[in-house]
């Protein structure tokens, strides 16, 4: 058992370098088409962007097809390292570093580490920048009253009439979202063990989709506010899991195995929520 073990782990461990290392000359290879053909902007190659999508990209399909899974674009941090030192030091070490080259190490970076960087823009980047943009609402909404209270009362010496209404959402509407989630033709299981029928793992897919905290009611109403966040959360989920589906299919799927919704608070303020799920893609096939 044990043996079989070793032989099952350094087969996997083959096919694993195999696909890196097909990824890694893919990329190689798109790189030095760039340099032949010299495309480039303000002296900045655009090989140094696709040399490492491209191996990245050849390297993820290999891997799902021949091990199942995904190993972590290893190809494209080799093109990284390669085509940075090639280009920003060998070459051209006078290149400078102005907003060209700041978006190419950005790029660079986001193809080498899609993870960390995605998490990056949209938990701390895309969150700090709603935080702000509420705050000058806020501060903006702020003046406005105020304004408006003080020529009310000194000018025209009568009290303010509001004549606005906060519109009541509707309810969320349960037997509409099965609906249009059961007429996907897609497939939401738990087992990939399927009487009469063959799943095929094609790789672990997610979506995420950003939904805005619902407001404080004036005056304040808990049931209301507690009504209107779930809305959003349900109507967030819904957004989540068609755009999983879309994924799936895109890779040529039909259904999803594992899956995991997953909310959170984003922005240094908590003003959105951030809706995640994850699963297995799969192919069923009879």
């Amino acid at each position: 058992m044990k043996h079989e073990r070793n032989e099952e782990r350094v087969k996997y461990v083959r096919e694993a370098i195999l696909c890196v290392s097909i990824g890694t000359v893919v990329g190689l290879v798109v790189y030095q088409i760039f340099l032949y053909f010299n495309i480039a902007i303000v002296g900045w190659n655009l090989g140094l962007i696709f040399a490492p999508l491209a191996a990245g990209y050849v390297e993820t399909i290999l891997a799902n097809r021949i091990l199942g899974e995904n190993i972590g674009a290893i190809s494209a941090f080799i093109l990284f390292i390669y085509t940075t030192f090639y280009s920003f030091i060998l070459k051209n070490p006078t290149l400078g570093f102005n907003i060209i080259t700041i978006a190419s190490i950005f790029v660079i970076l986001q193809a080498a580490f899609p993870t960390l960087i995605n998490y990056i823009i949209f938990t701390l980047g895309l969150g700090t920048l709603l935080y702000i943009i509420g705050m000058f609402r806020k501060v903006t909404g702020f003046i406005y009253h105020k304004i408006k209270g003080f020529i009310y009362k000194h000018i025209l010496k009568k009290p303010i009439v509001d004549n606005t209404r906060i519109e009541e959402k509707h309810e969320f509407d349960e037997a509409k979202s099965n609906k249009i989630l059961n007429n996907m033709d897609f497939y939401f299981i738990t087992s990939t063990d399927i009487p009469n029928y063959v799943a095929i793992n094609i790789g672990q897919f997610h979506s995420t989709v950003i939904v805005e905290k619902a407001e404080v009611p004036k005056p304040p109403n808990p049931q209301k506010y507690e009504k209107d966040t779930l809305y959003n959360l349900k109507t967030g989920k819904d957004k989540c899991l068609i755009k999983l589906v879309q994924n799936i299919k895109s890779a040529g799927g039909n259904g999803v195995v594992d899956l995991d919704i997953q909310y959170s608070l984003i922005g240094l303020g908590g003003d959105h929520y951030q809706v995640t799920a994850f699963g297995m893609g799969i192919l069923i096939e009879e």
